[in-house]
């Protein structure tokens, strides 16, 4: 795809924002809402990647902190999903960025991807994948976070049809829960267990979990409940964590943490989400 590319008379591909193992992602300029927006190319490799993108494009769920395609097209050997552009990254490069994150804002992340994860399993959803990659950023001069749940190329309904065969798992390891790698049963508690690695990523500032990941011991200047919350969240047996997403929200506003503003990283550095894209290229060149 080239720079300029129009796709069904009304979006115009202007630069490469990023790429995974089959797609690509551009900023583009929607010509019929005059705003620029995000525009994934997926390759038509198969009929279940073929699945994958249609289910994709059907999950439409309006929420603060949830990022999914609002209109999709043909294009060639692919299919655009179009969808809201966000532009501080991911908590991923964040994380890269700073390393280990203070208490009070792990807490806030936390809790906004739990107040996602409430939104999409009251709709009968599981994610799948949830990670730091796919919790993109708002900017923010003052670094209060603003976290959009993205990619739902995978998401399953808990009555849907199954996109892998028997024994195969899907997601990321090291997020993916004990229960899903042994028995390929996915539901909501999943992605709670997954929530729980996130934020152990964050109070640690270490690298990806590995599988069945041991949540160690508390570290220095996390507050115990919410280091226990982590515990809680992380269990290996899916009957030991919250019942649910909104259960675990209950326990974290517990925990009594808040962001005091700028936000400061544990060795006093401010704290700040940055435009990743910078300008756009003008949609008429």
């Amino acid at each position: 795809m080239s720079l300029g590319l129009e796709i069904g008379g009304r979006f115009t591909l202007l630069d490469r924002i990023g790429a995974g193992g089959s797609s690509r992602v551009w900023r583009a300029f929607d010509r019929l809402k005059r705003e620029y927006c995000a525009a994934k190319l997926v390759r038509q490799s198969d009929s279940t990647s073929m699945v994958r993108v249609v289910r994709e494009r059907a999950i439409r769920l309006a929420h603060p902190h949830v990022v999914t395609p609002y209109a999709w097209y043909p294009a060639d050997d692919d299919v655009l999903l179009v969808m809201e552009l966000v532009r501080g990254g991911s908590l991923e490069t964040l994380m890269g960025d700073y390393g280990r994150l203070p208490a009070a804002y792990a807490a806030e992340v936390l809790d906004q991807l739990l107040a996602a994860l409430s939104h999409i399993h009251a709709a009968g959803l599981i994610h799948r994948d949830v990670k730091p990659a796919n919790l993109l950023m708002e900017p923010s001069a003052v670094g209060a976070p603003h976290v959009r749940l993205s990619d739902f190329g995978i998401a399953l309904r808990e009555d849907g049809e199954r996109l892998t065969t028997t024994g195969f798992a899907v997601g990321t390891p090291g997020y993916l829960a004990p229960e899903v790698l042994e028995w390929n049963r996915p539901g909501p508690s999943q992605d709670l267990y997954a929530a729980g690695m996130v934020c152990w990523r964050m109070l640690t500032g270490a690298g990806d979990p590995e599988p069945r990941q041991r949540i160690g011991h508390v570290p220095g200047g996390v507050p115990a409940n919410l280091w226990r919350l982590v515990t809680h969240l992380c269990a290996d047996d899916p009957r030991d964590r919250p019942a649910d997403a909104e259960t675990a929200r209950t326990l974290l506003a517990a925990c009594g943490l808040a962001l005091s503003f700028p936000v400061r990283t544990l060795d006093g550095e401010p704290l700040q989400i940055f435009d990743h894209l910078g300008p756009p290229p003008s949609p008429d060149n």
